[in-house]
């Protein structure tokens, strides 16, 4: 019987990366082969992202690719820009795709697959090729949906309402995912900080969910997070479990009390420098890194400025810059007041700027320490053997050594190549 090839490509967040990993998994489950996207395929899987419109773009893009790759195949469409508008479908449809289907429901692609290779489809499972296997880091999805709306963000359209998966399932997955061998856990989601708000009194919230999963012997990781979610509970969760990664990323998104209310983001620069400074009287050493908007409409000179001061006043390890670009469908994409482009390119270049610098500050200030990394990559065109990995506060460290796939080693910090840490093993 003739194997079926499947390629499937990701935009966007991790989230719909963690939506990807599912959804292959049941694919080998049904005994479909999965190959490179580049390749000739009989199938191709598009999880698309619809945050920006350069998310739209890329999507419809890597829709023509596939077409052209092979005019035969099948190519189905899912994520976020597939349960967004009307005009999207239509759009996903005019590029070459065959089919649009719900992520969350992969019955119904694997019911249409069915009926379109009857005569290659595996009605038995055969020995899986599980596609986490040879990585050291694994995703669970614990929630989906945002109830935040935050004035510039197109997600809650899209992903709809707050979901929250059982604990009973995550525990699950995460119990199979340790006995692969994998050494690290990331809890992601839409709105991680809100897990278990939508199951009604005596929910288990974020903070519960974390000490449930602290019997797995495995580093456990958070993905994006909110000043809000940082709660008394929270605090006692990070100061018990050891396993929890000292790195936080604590979504700031501007450092002016102005535009932190047009964004509608529910917090002032003030209630933010005291989250930090609570969760850094518990794990000091911690690495903090953000996400930052520049440009949005009514941002002033004065603004800009006062985000630069608090950015500085808190010294994160790492930003992601972006500069505001208008959404369809999100109310500041109507707001009066908005900025230049080339004032927002002017703004996004100092503020990578002081990023660089806060990043090499942060780096710097590790030399002399000993950090515990999980190493995950040979490097290659180097004299010598050298691996890479990340601390548990998310630095990049480099070595030399043998055969350190997958292995978790103390590193002694020696000095810093760029954004990487340059290290030594410390002697067991």
């Amino acid at each position: 019987m003739k194997s079926i090839t499947v390629a499937i490509h990701t935009l966007g967040c991790k989230v719909n990366q963690c939506e990807t990993d599912a959804l292959l998994t049941r694919l080998k489950e049904t005994g479909y082969s999965v190959c490179d996207f580049h390749s000739k395929a009989d199938i191709y899987i598009i999880n698309t992202c619809t945050v920006t419109h350069t998310g739209d773009k890329k999507s419809l893009q890597m829709i023509r690719r596939a077409r052209r790759q092979n005019p035969e195949a099948f190519v189905a469409v899912c994520g976020c820009m597939a349960r967004s508008q009307v005009d999207s479908a239509d759009k996903i449809n005019i590029a070459g795709a065959d089919f649009i289907f719900d992520t969350r429901k992969p019955e119904e692609l694997l019911a249409k697959l069915k009926a379109i290779f009857p005569g290659q489809y595996f009605s038995h499972t055969p020995e899986i090729t599980d596609n986490l296997k040879e990585r050291t880091r694994a995703f669970i999805k614990i929630q989906d949906g945002c109830d935040r709306f935050c004035s510039y963000c197109i997600v809650p359209y899209v992903r709809g309402q707050l979901t929250s998966r059982s604990p009973t399932e995550i525990l699950a997955e995460a119990q199979a995912i340790a006995k692969r061998g994998i050494q690290e856990i990331v809890l992601t989601g839409i709105q991680v900080a809100a897990y278990g708000y939508d199951t009604g009194n005596g929910y288990i919230s974020l903070p519960g969910l974390i000490r449930s999963l602290a019997y797995i012997p495995k580093r456990l990781r958070l993905s994006s997070i909110e000043p809000m979610a940082v709660t008394e509970d929270f605090l006692l969760a990070t100061e018990e479990i050891p396993t929890l990664c000292d790195h936080f990323h604590l979504s700031l998104q501007s450092g002016s009390d102005k535009i932190l209310s047009r964004m509608n983001r529910r917090y002032t620069q003030a209630d933010y420098a005291k989250v930090v400074n609570k969760l850094r009287s518990i794990r000091p050493t911690m690495a903090l890194t953000t996400d930052i908007i520049v440009g949005f409409p009514g941002e002033t000179e004065v603004d800009f400025q006062d985000t630069l001061k608090f950015i500085k006043e808190i010294g994160f390890a790492q930003i992601h810059i972006f500069e505001y670009s208008p959404r369809q469908g999100t109310p500041a994409a109507d707001f009066p007041d908005q900025v230049p482009s080339q004032i927002k390119t002017s703004r996004g270049k100092e503020m990578r700027a002081l990023a660089t610098e806060l990043q090499h500050q942060f780096l710097s200030a590790q030399i002399g320490t000993v950090a515990s990394v999980l190493f995950e990559t040979k490097n290659k065109n180097t004299s010598k053997e050298t691996w890479q990995g990340h601390s548990t506060n998310y630095s990049t460290v480099q070595v030399q050594g043998t055969n350190l796939a997958n292995t978790i080693h103390d590193v002694r910090i020696t000095g810093t190549a760029e954004n990487t840490l340059i290290g030594e093993l410390v002697a067991t």
